[in-house]
């Protein structure tokens, strides 16, 4: 899914769930910049998905058309089957990794991360039997995770564990260079990345390959479109 397609899905979503929002709030709750969340509004208006309503600015409207409930209908569709998609490869490609690992007789995994990617390799390591020795994030930002107390990443020892999963997107050179302090291995490791993350490991262990992404909002260059 193109990352336009997915910010389109969402402003359409929230036009429809709050009408009266103004631009600055639109482009906060969609993760966009004041000036392209202006030109989404513009081109959807073109396109007949959405019409303005009110002239001054402190009481505009955006209402959503018949055409577009049918444009909202067809992305979030999209948007569903796509998921479903990233769901599979995840969860093929840790089966895959894993497997390599339980081969060597390695049992114990430690997971780093809180987030959807998280739920998948929580999921998969039980399926295959292993054995979660903990969850660590960097920093952490929930105290639980499926029963699980969160812990710093340096807060267990890599003698505790045989693999660590890292699952997050926060992941950069920063906790690639944490890890090689605390003495684990690279091919301990197996990276469920996101492409576009920064500083993803440039020699994965276990042969891993990136999983595609939510889209990220796109940069606009100063000055373009109008604020409200």
């Amino acid at each position: 899914m193109k990352p336009s397609t997915y910010r389109d899905m969402h402003l359409l979503n929230e036009v429809t769930q709050s009408p009266d929002v103004t631009q600055r709030e639109l482009s906060r709750r969609i993760g966009a910049a004041l000036g392209l969340t202006n030109l989404m509004l513009r081109r959807l208006v073109q396109k007949g998905y959405i019409k303005i309503s009110g002239t001054k600015r402190s009481r505009i409207r955006y209402l959503i058309t018949p055409q577009g409930i049918l444009e909202k209908s067809r992305l979030t569709y999209e948007f569903v089957q796509y998921s479903l998609q990233l769901f599979s490869r995840a969860r093929f490609f840790l089966r895959e990794q894993l497997t390599l690992v339980a081969k060597r007789g390695h049992r114990r995994i430690l997971l780093c991360g809180t987030g959807e990617l998280a739920e998948i390799a929580f999921l998969t390591i039980h399926e295959m039997g292993l054995e979660l020795v903990g969850v660590v994030d960097e920093p952490p930002t929930a105290q639980r995770f499926l029963g699980h107390p969160v812990k710093d990443l340096d807060a267990v020892s890599p003698a505790a564990y045989d693999c660590l999963i890292v699952a997050s997107k926060r992941w950069d050179g920063r906790m690639e260079q944490r890890l090689m302090a605390l003495g684990v291995q690279e091919g301990g490791v197996i990276l469920l990345s996101m492409p576009g993350t920064p500083g993803v490991m440039s020699s994965t262990p276990v042969a891993a390959e990136p999983v595609p992404s939510s889209p990220a909002p796109e940069p606009v260059a100063a000055g373009e479109g109008t604020t409200q």
